[in-house]
C-alpha cells in the first residue's frame, strides 16, 4: 500500500499516485488500471490534452521541446506511414 500524506490545511490525508510505482511494485494492479484507462479513452470520456502531433523522424524536435517544458498536453509520435483523419 502507498504511503499516506498529511495535506493542510483541514490535515486531510492522500495517497499519491504513480503509475511507474504501480508498473514495478504491483503489476496486476498496474494492468488493471491500464485496462480501465484504456476503456475510458475508448468510450470518451477522458480527452488528452495533444501539443502536438510530431512524424516518428522528427523525433529529436520532440525531445528538444520536451527538454525545454516548451509543451502543455502530451506529444504524439507518428508512424512514418500514419495518415491523420480528418
Amino acid at each position: 500500500m502507498l504511503p499516506q500524506r498529511s495535506v493542510i490545511p483541514g490535515k486531510k490525508r492522500t495517497t499519491p499516485y504513480s503509475i511507474q510505482w504501480l508498473k514495478r511494485l504491483r503489476p496486476a494492479w498496474y494492468q488493471e488500471d491500464l485496462i480501465a484507462l484504456l476503456e475510458l479513452l475508448r468510450q470518451g470520456k477522458i480527452k488528452p490534452i495533444i501539443a502536438e502531433r510530431i512524424p516518428l523522424d522528427e523525433v529529436a524536435r520532440a525531445h528538444e521541446l520536451l527538454g525545454r517544458g516548451a509543451v502543455t498536453g502530451k506529444i504524439v509520435l507518428l508512424c512514418n506511414t500514419y495518415s491523420p483523419r480528418q
